[in-house]
């Protein structure tokens, strides 16, 4: 294996060391989010990006956000003071904490995955792709199925119980495995008019609703496999970087004005056209979208931070560390089906807001997310071994992902069903993580075992030889019939 991406990790020890010693805190939170975004980009169509991309976000929004809260949106700030949304704690207090917290999150989770036959990047993903290629051959109209399938689901998912939801957004889920299929798919006729189809129900879904999570969150994950073997030059993989962090940008700019007009002042007209007069508003003023006026909504929203720090600002003062006793409990929910568990804790943020941060939420949503999960249950140093598993963890499971795809390649095309909802999990919380993880495992795994032949696996005739003959004996009359 080439020593380059242990350069990389290496680089990210020693910014965990410097962490822990020194008090740069701005200089190693941006040499982090640089490092990290560099790595990103250098294996961008070499690899999957996934993890450095759970890692960027989470550096951002927990580092880069909160740098913005001390030293421009601080109590001298008047819409920070309106808005109460400077940091509460001192800035050593915060970043002693958070900044080592993220680089073992950083250093265990960016890890390079490279095994004996498996990999995330490289020769061994490529070979991996083409028997991808070589299993869609033999089952060509199985990405459509899915494709549909989860489209017709998605129509339902607010007509289902409660606790069957997330088994029905599992089906929905599957519809961008169906995509990947179909991408991958040699000779699939007329598939860039079917993938447009598909993208604009999704944006047109994310309009009507208001809601851009999928959007935003379901489109890195699906990049970071679509994008394998595609060979560009640097510069443009900056310009791809910069528009689509630009686009975000402009939708989280806009995304509470155009909120406010569907959900709260009952509009009855075209929402695609209000949508799209918002974006065209704000980007025809985009020379003032960095002024510190006009940036404080996307400060307002994307400062993770500002959570994490109401947790550090209560925790030991008001209440003392809980030794894990929450996470632990959220540990065995998310293993425990709703079913036998009916009061079981929800992923979200109301429950975790108000016994780490002491806020109770009324009408809106936020969380404390892993890291002020970490600091609320085990303090600085614990909380930072914390972050450290959890990076570890996270990674474990994107590995299987390849260790699995030795035999079964097409599970590769599952990552977006396995992963969408840790791709954001640093403004969740650990439930989501554990939760998502597990039951979306359980699901691919009993949709393996009911159609193997969706995975490109087929019983050898040897197999249909023995189930012949187990069924003859078992039920004579009835094969005889069939015969």
């Amino acid at each position: 294996m080439s020593g380059k991406p242990y350069t990389y990790s290496i680089f990210f020890a020693l910014l965990f060391i410097l962490a822990i010693i020194t008090d740069w805190y701005k200089e190693i939170s941006l040499c982090l989010f640089v490092s990290l975004l560099i790595l990103m980009l250098d294996k961008l169509g070499k690899g999957t990006v996934l993890r450095e991309m759970i890692s960027l976000f989470a550096c951002f929004i927990c580092l880069v956000m909160p740098l913005l809260g001390y030293t421009v949106y601080n109590k001298e700030n008047a819409l920070a003071q309106l808005w109460v949304r400077f940091m509460p704690v001192p800035e050593s207090n915060y970043f002693s904490f958070a900044l080592p917290a993220l680089c073992a999150f950083n250093l265990s989770l960016c890890w390079p995955i490279n095994g004996k036959n498996y990999s995330d990047e490289g020769i061994k993903l490529f070979a991996a792709i083409e028997k991808i290629k070589l299993s869609l051959r033999r089952i060509p109209r199985i990405g459509l199925f899915l494709m549909i399938t989860g489209v017709v689901t998605f129509l339902f998912i607010e007509m289902v119980p409660t606790v069957l939801k997330f088994i029905v957004t599992l089906i929905y889920f599957t519809s961008f495995a169906g995509l990947m299929y179909v991408y991958f798919s040699p000779g699939f006729r007329n598939k860039t008019l079917l993938i447009i189809l598909f993208a604009i129900f999704i944006v047109g879904n994310a309009i009507r609703s208001g809601m851009f999570t999928i959007v935003a969150y379901m489109g890195i994950t699906i990049f970071s496999v679509l994008f394998i073997g595609q060979k560009t030059t640097l510069l443009k993989k900056v310009f791809m970087f910069l528009l689509g962090a630009t686009s975000l940008l402009m939708i989280q700019s806009v995304k509470q004005a155009y909120r406010k007009v569907v959900w709260k002042e009952n509009f009855a007209g075209n929402k695609a056209v209000l949508f799209a007069n918002l974006m065209a508003d704000r980007i025809t003023s985009t020379e003032n979208l960095i002024s510190p006026d006009n940036f404080f909504p996307i400060y307002y929203r994307t400062n993770q931070g500002f959570n994490i720090a109401l947790v550090m600002k209560r925790i030991p003062r008001v209440q003392p560390y809980d030794k894990g006793n929450r996470l632990a409990i959220t540990f065995a929910s998310s293993l425990v089906p709703r079913v036998l568990w009916p009061d079981k804790p929800e992923a979200g943020g109301k429950f975790n807001m108000e016994y780490y941060a002491g806020v109770k939420l009324r009408g809106w949503s936020t969380n404390v997310g892993p890291l002020g999960e970490a600091y609320g249950s085990f303090g600085v140093t614990g909380g930072i071994i914390f972050m450290f598993f959890l990076g570890a963890f996270i990674r474990w499971s994107y590995k299987m992902v390849f260790v699995v795809a030795q035999s079964v390649p097409l599970i590769i095309l599952w990552i977006p069903v396995l992963f969408y909802q840790v791709t954001y999990s640093a403004e969740s919380d650990t439930l989501q993580i554990f939760n998502s993880l597990f039951k979306s495992a359980l699901f691919i795994w009993m949709l393996y075992k009911i159609f193997p032949s969706w995975f490109g696996v087929f019983r050898s005739q040897n197999q249909r030889n023995k189930t012949n003959s187990f069924a003859k004996k078992t039920f004579p009359s009835t094969q005889a019939a069939i015969e």
